[in-house]
C-alpha cells in the first residue's frame, strides 16, 4: 500500500450493550455476561469446555448497578449469581465476610452490568422483565445455577426440568 492510501477504522461505541448467556450441558449450568472481553474468552474456551452461546441476550441499561457473585470453586458452589437487589447483594457481602475463605460462599466480583429494578413484580414502560429461576441446587446436593432470561419460553423449558421461579429479577430496556 502506497503511503498515498489511508485506512478509515470507524468503532460504534453500543450505548446499550449485551447481556450474553452461555450453557455449559455436562454441568446444566448457565451463565452471562455483559463484558465482551469475558464473552470472547469463554468462546474461546479459557472458562473450561463445554460452554456454548445459547443464542439468548437481552440488553443492559438503567440506574440500578447489579452484583456479581461467584461460589468458591473448592468448596463451591460452582456458580455465579446476580442481583439488582440491594438486600440481597447486602446479604451477600456480609456472608462473605463472615464466612472462612475454607468453606463454601460466595465471593463478590463487583458490578456485572446496569438494569432498573421491577416495579411491584413487573417492569416499566420500555423495558422488559427478566425473570430468574433456581435450579434448587442446595437442597439437591449440586451445585447451586440460576438463569436470567427475558424468554419465557427458555424459563419454562428449566421448570419442566424441576427448576424453581423466582420470580422478575430486574427489568431490561426494549
Amino acid at each position: 500500500m502506497s503511503a498515498s492510501h489511508h485506512v478509515t477504522a470507524i468503532f460504534v461505541l453500543e450505548t446499550t450493550p449485551t447481556v450474553v448467556e452461555f450453557y455449559n450441558a455436562a454441568l446444566d449450568h448457565y451463565f452471562i455476561t455483559a463484558e465482551p472481553a469475558e464473552a470472547a474468552a469463554i468462546d474461546a474456551g479459557s472458562a473450561g469446555p463445554g460452554w456454548s452461546r445459547t443464542g439468548l441476550s437481552f440488553k443492559q441499561g438503567g440506574d440500578t448497578p447489579v452484583c456479581r457473585y461467584y461460589g468458591s470453586v473448592s468448596p463451591g458452589p460452582n456458580s455465579h449469581f446476580y442481583s439488582a437487589f440491594a438486600g440481597e447483594c447486602s446479604l451477600l457481602a456480609q456472608l462473605e465476610a463472615t464466612t472462612p475463605d475454607a468453606q463454601r460462599r460466595w465471593n463478590s466480583e463487583g458490578f456485572g452490568f446496569a438494569t432498573s429494578l421491577p416495579l411491584n413484580g413487573g417492569c416499566q414502560t420500555g423495558t422488559v422483565p427478566v425473570h430468574r429461576a433456581y435450579n434448587n441446587g442446595f437442597l439437591l446436593a449440586k451445585d447451586a445455577n440460576h438463569r436470567f432470561s427475558t424468554d419465557a419460553a427458555a424459563i419454562q423449558q428449566v421448570l419442566a426440568r424441576g427448576w424453581i421461579y423466582e420470580g422478575v429479577a430486574m427489568c431490561a430496556p426494549q
